[in-house]
């Protein structure tokens, strides 16, 4: 590392123009910078550098030579940022399994935010329903989890809540009935039933359940909410939505029922315990925290 050091050195001062302002760049005085220069030269045996009109200017050698380095040395800062990370407390790999209730753009933001922090970190995420979630994270597969289920004997922050609402595509029959309706009536759960109903699919790999009411006898059963909302759109069926979503998609409308027919769930962020101290996976809950206030 101590010719790419000093390699790097001769470019902020060709840069600059001079050691004195690469100096007060690089924190290390222009005799400091001069020494190494020249001990570089010594090792390579090419001369880089010579002195005309009391500026210091790359010898035909040596402009071939930083231009040969430049690659390599933008290539070793990216390393040394790294190393530096590692230094300070980084890790490698950041996995996390969010169950996909909480809000996509929310969850896009606490990665962007993290992602800046610790940029040479990598990000593992996992989209999960129902007991996916506490699945992974009692397998000790993703260091937080952050949904609506219990995790065994882990203690969590609530950090939100959902409150689950029918919904269905603009021409859906549910749709057209619900815009026929007086301004105080609803729909009821009798009326739900005629219709098919699209159900996500628990991604625990040991369990059949779903999410959500379950009172339609006609299903279509999916594994992603984005694929829910698809169906939703085409007119296949009806699904019970968080609610802050269901106003985010302008082809979906809420369908009027009586509100203790409607779920409402925690959402709770879990951490493992041995991950307490990290401060990659601090930053990471911080960021899912101050995303899910805004």
């Amino acid at each position: 590392m101590e010719d790419f050091r000093s390699w790097q050195w001769l470019e902020s001062v060709i840069e600059l123009g001079g050691l004195k302002p690469a100096s007060e760049r690089l924190h290390r005085t222009p005799s400091t910078i001069s020494h190494a220069i020249k001990q570089l030269e010594s090792r390579i045996g090419v001369t880089l550098v010579e002195t005309r009109a009391r500026r210091i200017r790359l010898t035909e050698a040596g402009q071939i030579l930083l231009e040969h380095m430049r690659p390599l040395i933008r290539e070793l800062e990216g390393v040394q940022g790294v190393i530096d990370q590692f230094r300070h407390g980084g890790t490698s790999v950041a996995s996390l399994a969010v169950d996909q209730v909480f809000p996509h753009d929310q969850l896009i933001k606490a990665m962007d935010a993290f992602s800046h922090d610790y940029p040479h970190t990598r990000l593992e995420l996992f989209e999960t329903v129902l007991g996916g979630g506490p699945a992974l994270f009692l397998e000790g597969r993703v260091g937080i989890y952050l949904g609506l289920e219990p995790v065994g004997d882990h203690t969590g922050a609530q950090i939100g809540r959902v409150r689950f609402v029918p919904c269905a595509g603009m021409a859906h029959p549910l749709a057209e009935m619900a815009a026929d309706l007086e301004a105080d009536d609803v729909l009821y759960e009798a009326q739900l039933r005629q219709y098919r109903q699209i159900v996500l699919r628990d991604s625990h790999p040991d369990r059949g359940k779903h999410a959500g009411w379950l009172g339609a006898a006609q299903r279509v059963t999916v594994d992603h909410l984005h694929t829910a909302v698809e169906l939703m759109r085409s007119g296949m069926g009806f699904a019970w939505l968080p609610e802050d979503q269901v106003r985010d998609e302008q082809d979906l409308v809420a369908l009027p029922v009586d509100a203790a027919l409607c779920p409402e769930a925690a959402l709770v962020l879990y951490r493992q315990r041995e991950l307490q101290a990290s401060p990659a996976y601090s930053r990471l809950v911080q960021a899912l925290m101050e995303t899910s206030r805004d």
